[in-house]
Parts: structure tokens; C-alpha cells; sequence
């Protein structure tokens, strides 16, 4: 079934142009019956199915990784898949999942394999099983946001779904039914939240004020782009590259770079020309994510990050800071970070090793040798091409290096890596 799958995806980036393809963008806007699809030429093909069969327009879309030629729309008493057959005009088919909903405001998927969606009539965020329709609630009762709930994602790094409504956001905790406060006083309705691919933050559209921001791990804001340079931003994506792509307006959408600065327009939507209010990128939703603590290489903490595109068939690269020059290292994949040889992880290399407050985070069931650069600080970098197998699959990295450390020993926090 894994050789199946990694076949298709292989075959879905280099296929079919006529479809749907990796780093087009999905757009919705404030329509009963249509879709757009932005390609990466920034040229739009406009799609017009029979109906969506809900009793009002669409507000949000989400691609499927594991049917890469359709999407999921949601909106007023709705929630459908849409499967793109051809270039354009009537060349999708369109099934209805669920009525039993009320408005579909954002999607996204969890590592089961549900959509998670922010239901704004009921103003709480409900889970779909996208086989059966089934619908059921996970926030219940009254809530910090009170009736007024406009976006929501799932937190790959928490398992948490980050909210968002007049002018603030929160946290619904896996496995409470209630929000948590992150922030407020954000002047205007979160119209989309994301996270950083790279780093696990917060990233969201703010509505009124014109804002595209970052929230931190202490809850400090930022902005990613210069307050309104994205008019009405009222939609936000991620895109296979670690992008934001964002929409609003009469149309509008942009990328944004990851690391902040100036958005880029890319096309205005015209199926139908209404303001943006959902979208969506085809091959997006990998990751690399930290978790766990480094301990101290010879230049400071050896802190492990990596760039993508996270995706099959591009290159990955892995980064740890602080080491010695010339130091030799070790990349390490493992297929689990709860156990390793019946041992449970993470375990403490400093009783075996002498290390200082070291950790072996991942199994060990695959390394590759290197050695870091030649100038302190230096960096231990490895780079490898996603292979096929890794589709649809979820592993897990950390970096350890020899050097005149505690126990001679410095081992990084580790990776979630993640490949749609």
C-alpha cells in the first residue's frame, strides 16, 4: 500500500498540468457553485461544479495529500470534495460529505487523518471524518471567544487547535473541550491562522487593522509584512517552499516570505472576482519541527534546525550551531521518539556518557557521518534527498558531535519531519 502511494505522488508532481499540480493555489471566494486555481505561472483557471449543494457561499478550502486531484470546500451548511479532471470551465466532479454544519470558516487536517474545522455558527471546532461525513464536536460549552469564532488550524507540534476571532486568539488544548488565552487586543477579526514550518509559531491575518503577523512562543506579536500591503487580508496558506501565501481584497493573493518582509503579488482570483476568503496550496503541509532540548556543544547550545522544501524528491537540509570547528558529527533518523530497543525516549546520556544535561531524543535506526565547518561558531550540516518512502510519513532527527564538551559528547534537540 506504501509503494502505492509513494508511486502516485511521484507520478502527481511531474503529471497532467491540466490539473491541478504541486504549488498551485486554491482559491475560494464568497461563491455557491466555483472555485479558482492559481497556477504557478500565476495564470487563474476558473472551475464551475453544479453546486455545492449547501445554502450559501463557500468560505474555506483545504487540499487532500492523500487524493492529490481534489479538494475540500467548506462554507454556509456545507462541507464537499471537489475533483479537479481537467484544465478548466465544468472539468471537476463534486460530491457533498456533510450538510451538518453550519459555516466552515477554516480546515485543516490532524495526524489522524480528520479535518478539523472552525464551525462559526456554533462557534466552536468540530472534527470531520472525511469517509463517513461524520461530524462531532471538540470544544464544547462556553468559550473564551465567545460567539464569535472566524479561523482555526491544528498545531502539528502540540496537537492543539490554535483559534482565532474579534480580535484575539486562543488555544484549545488537546484533549479539553475549553480555550486558553494567547493573545487579544488585536484590533480586528483573525481571518487565518497557520504555523511556521521551521519553528512551530504562529502566523495569522487580521482583519480592519490590515495585518499579517507572527505570534511567539512568549506571546510577543510581530508583524511579517508591513501593515496593509495585504488589503482585507482574509486568508492565509502555507506553501510547499515554508511561504505564507495570503488573500483578500477584490481578489488579491500574495506570498509573503517565510522569514518576513514585502508580499509579492501573485494573481487576482476570477472565479468568481469576489474578495478572497479561503485558500489552499497543492503539495503544501510538510514540516520540520523542534521538540526536546540541546545541551551544550563547545560555542553554545547546539540548536538544530532545517529547510525544506519538505516535500518527496527535494533536498532537506539540517543545521546545528555552536560546535567546534571540524568537529565530527552524526545525523540521526529514527522511526520513533517514544522508545528505542524497548528503551522509552528521550533518555539521559549523562549517566552512561558523563554528558551535561544531554539527550538521546530519537531511535537510532539510521545515521550518516559528517563533520562541521571550519570556522567557530560552526555549524554540523547535512543535506539529503526526500526519498519516496518518506511520503505520508512522519520521522524524526537530532544531531550529536564529538568535542571537548562535559562527557565529550553534544547532542541537539530533535525534528519532527513531516512529508505530505
Amino acid at each position: 500500500m506504501l509503494l502505492l502511494r509513494c508511486a502516485a505522488i511521484a507520478l502527481f508532481t511531474t503529471w497532467l498540468p491540466a490539473q491541478i499540480g504541486l504549488g498551485d493555489v486554491v482559491v475560494t471566494g464568497f461563491s455557491s457553485t466555483q472555485f479558482g486555481v492559481i497556477r504557478p505561472n500565476n495564470a487563474v483557471n476558473g472551475y464551475t461544479t453544479g453546486g455545492f449543494l449547501g445554502t450559501g457561499s463557500s468560505q474555506a478550502v483545504l487540499w487532500d495529500p492523500n487524493q492529490p486531484q481534489s479538494v475540500l470546500l467548506g462554507g454556509f451548511g456545507f462541507l464537499g470534495r471537489a475533483t479537479v479532471t481537467g484544465a478548466s470551465g465544468t472539468a471537476v466532479g463534486y460530491s457533498l460529505l456533510t450538510t451538518n454544519v453550519g459555516i466552515v470558516s477554516q480546515m485543516s487536517w490532524d495526524d489522524a487523518g480528520f479535518v478539523v474545522f472552525v464551525d462559526s455558527t456554533a462557534a466552536q471546532v468540530r472534527r470531520l471524518e472525511p469517509v463517513t461525513g461524520t461530524v462531532v464536536d471538540v470544544s464544547t460549552g462556553p468559550q473564551p471567544w465567545g460567539t464569535e469564532l472566524s479561523a482555526g488550524a491544528w498545531d502539528p507540534a502540540t496537537g492543539d487547535v490554535v483559534c482565532g476571532g474579534n480580535g484575539g486568539i486562543w488555544r484549545l488544548p488537546l484533549g479539553s473541550p475549553t480555550g486558553v488565552p494567547i493573545v487579544t487586543g488585536l484590533g480586528g477579526y483573525v481571518s487565518g491562522i497557520q504555523f511556521d514550518p521551521v519553528t512551530g509559531e504562529i502566523l495569522a491575518t487580521v482583519l480592519t487593522v490590515n495585518r499579517v503577523i507572527r505570534i511567539d512562543g512568549n506571546h510577543v506579536v510581530t508583524d511579517v509584512a508591513p501593515p496593509f500591503s495585504v488589503p482585507g487580508p482574509n486568508a492565509l496558506a502555507i506553501d510547499h517552499g515554508g511561504d505564507l501565501i495570503a488573500g483578500g481584497g477584490t481578489g488579491q493573493v500574495y506570498r509573503i516570505p517565510r522569514t518576513g518582509g514585502s508580499p509579492t503579488f501573485l494573481a487576482a482570483n476570477t472565479s468568481p472576482a469576489n474578495a478572497v476568503n479561503g485558500l489552499t496550496v497543492v503539495g503544501a503541509g510538510g514540516y520540520a519541527l523542534p521538540f526536546g532540548a540541546p545541551c551544550l556543544a563547545s560555542n553554545g547550545l547546539a540548536t538544530l534546525r532545517a529547510s525544506g522544501p519538505f516535500l518527496v524528491g527535494s533536498t532537506v537540509t539540517t543545521r546545528s550551531e555552536n560546535h567546534m570547528p571540524n568537529a565530527a558529527g552524526l545525523l540521526a533518523f529514527g522511526l520513533s521518539r517514544t522508545s528505542w530497543l524497548s528503551v522509552p525516549l528521550p533518555v539521559s546520556l549523562d549517566p552512561v556518557f558523563g554528558t551535561a544535561g544531554c539527550d538521546l531524543l530519537v531511535s537510532l535506526d539510521l545515521t550518516l557521518a559528517g563533520v562541521a565547518s571550519a570556522t567557530a561558531p560552526a555549524e554540523l550540516t547535512f543535506a539529503f534527498v526526500v526519498p519516496p518512502a518518506f511520503a505520508g510519513q512522519t520521522v524524526f532527527l537530532q544531531h550529536a558531535s564529538l568535542e571537548p564538551v562535559a562527557g565529550g559528547l553534544a547532542a541537539s534537540n530533535g525534528l519532527v519531519l513531516h512529508l505530505p
